[in-house]
């Protein structure tokens, strides 16, 4: 598994499956290490949500932190698990337009290898997270950039040896996915500081 972190082209060219069993574990630590960052945080997030409930009653505002706070911890975890089926879906597609071959469960397996770096960076993100008591600011976008680009890295040859995908067009089949969640990601945070 080392060689995933540190060779992923020769981890796919030799390992040319994984067990299901595998691939969903490391989507759960995932989800579960999503939803450990907000809970730890929760008081943060509080805070800076009570600052855009001006306009609500006190009683308002209590009634819908509790309502949230469920909803803050459950949905980082169901992202992960519904984004890395939406991920490998359309990395499948990509891939099949460029002439991939394989089953779609093969193709969510090497998806769920592509979280790996989000679980080897959660300790650094931590961290700055607890400094900082920021989940913007230039260090965690570092954070999340490298994480992003290792996972494209890490996919890309999945999708090359795994596919049977020419280098390029195994980037390009993650690219086109990654760059659009990205750039939902990036919508959402915008439209959020005008909502």
């Amino acid at each position: 598994m080392l060689k995933l972190i540190t060779n992923p082209d020769e981890f796919f060219r030799k390992n040319d499956d994984i067990p299901m069993v595998l691939a969903f574990s490391v989507v759960i630590v995932v989800a579960i290490l999503s939803s450990l960052l907000v809970y730890v945080n929760m008081d943060l997030i509080i805070e800076q949500l009570k600052g855009k409930l001006s306009g609500l009653s006190e009683e308002q505002v209590k009634a819908f932190l509790e309502i949230m706070k469920v909803n803050m911890i459950l949905s980082p975890a169901l992202g992960s698990i519904i984004g890395w089926v939406i991920t490998g879906g359309l990395i499948h597609i990509f891939s099949s337009l460029f002439g991939g071959e394989g089953e779609f469960s093969k193709t969510l397996k090497l998806t769920a290898l592509g979280y790996v770096p989000a679980i080897i960076l959660f300790p650094v993100n931590f961290a700055i997270i607890e400094m900082t008591h920021s989940f913007s600011g230039t260090p965690v976008l570092i954070v999340g950039m490298a994480s992003t680009i290792w996972q494209f890295v890490i996919l890309t040859f999945g999708v090359k040896n795994w596919r049977n995908v020419e280098t390029f067009k195994a980037a390009l089949s993650v690219l086109i996915p990654l760059a659009i969640f990205t750039a939902l990601g990036f919508l959402g945070k915008i439209f959020g500081r005008f909502g």
